[in-house]
């Protein structure tokens, strides 16, 4: 059981460390696209003001400060609809990887083992995805209880599972959907992409 840990622990690390390395990749990336888009705004800007302002009309001096608004407005919405395509490239990653462990042999045992960590109660009714309800019957001994009942649940489509404890009332969500969810949350909130 401690190889299976071993092997699922290094699987874990090699998906983060590649997920890892795209993140960086493509902040480089947005990085260098902010700071042309950047340089390119300030260069059109300081060309607008010369020829405004050399005018001396106060109209055309409005006129560059509404355009500059206007430009740092529309800098502003692309560097978050490029925030918006990084995250959904990385999560897509994040989401394959996911999908190809399902058909590894692995995966049964982080099932048992989130099972065993939820600690399931006599009546629960335990949730997989219903591409997973082929491992009922095996996650069924694994916990040593025969008052549980496994059912599909089409929400769940990354895989995982979610237990729902009818003594305690209680939902353990555990499955790569939530997970998934949670991290992208995270990562939209991070101040990744701040100026």
């Amino acid at each position: 059981m401690d190889m299976n840990n071993e092997k699922l622990q290094r699987f874990i690390d090699a998906v983060n460390s590649e997920t890892e390395r795209k993140v960086s990749e493509m902040l480089g990336e947005a990085e260098k696209e902010k700071k042309e888009i950047l340089s390119e705004a300030e260069r059109e800007s300081e060309e607008f003001a010369e020829r405004y302002f050399s005018t001396g009309n106060k109209k055309n001096g409005n006129r560059y400060v509404r355009d500059i608004s206007k430009a740092e407005l529309e800098m502003k919405k692309e560097v978050l609809r490029r925030r918006e395509e990084l995250t959904d490239e990385i999560f897509s990653v994040v989401c394959e990887r996911l999908t190809s462990y399902r058909n590894d042999p692995k995966y049964v045992d982080m099932l048992i083992k989130d099972l065993l960590r939820v600690r399931v109660s006599n009546g629960a009714e335990i949730f997989l995805a219903p591409e997973d309800m082929k491992y009922a019957d095996t996650l069924k001994k694994a916990i040593r209880s025969e008052n549980v009942v496994f059912s599909p649940d089409e929400n769940i489509k990354l895989g995982g599972i979610s237990v729902y404890n009818k003594d305690s009332e209680t939902i353990s969500d555990k499955t790569f959907d939530m997970a998934v969810e949670e991290q992208r949350q995270l990562f939209a909130n991070s101040n990744v992409f701040a100026q």
